[in-house]
């Protein structure tokens, strides 16, 4: 994390929802968790943390950031398979443009 903000903006994720590698996407662990029947981990951390994160098979997010400061962070993102991009809804969140 380059800036922390002001309050919120915890990242929150619950491990190994689904194992993508077969196919197997738990849709019913997902609705569980999207309705609060499952507890989310809460990782709180400041400047200058590191935190690597293997998000794929996990459902992760960030709660709502509060006050005017950014909460900012480097994200390293890599594909083994080549010509693979980000979504079109992940590029605009990551780098805000589409090209």
């Amino acid at each position: 994390m380059i800036q922390k903000p002001l309050g919120g903006g915890r990242f929150e994720y619950v491990k190994d929802v689904r194992d993508a590698d077969r196919g197997d996407m738990h849709y019913e662990l997902s609705e569980k968790i999207l309705d609060g029947n499952v507890v989310a981990n809460d990782l709180s951390m400041d400047e200058g943390a590191l935190v690597l994160f293997r998000g794929r098979n996990s459902m992760h997010r960030v709660t709502p950031v509060e006050g005017e400061q950014t909460r900012m962070l480097v994200v390293l993102a890599y594909n083994t398979e080549p010509d693979v991009l980000l979504s079109e809804s992940a590029r605009m969140t990551f780098y805000g443009r589409l090209r």
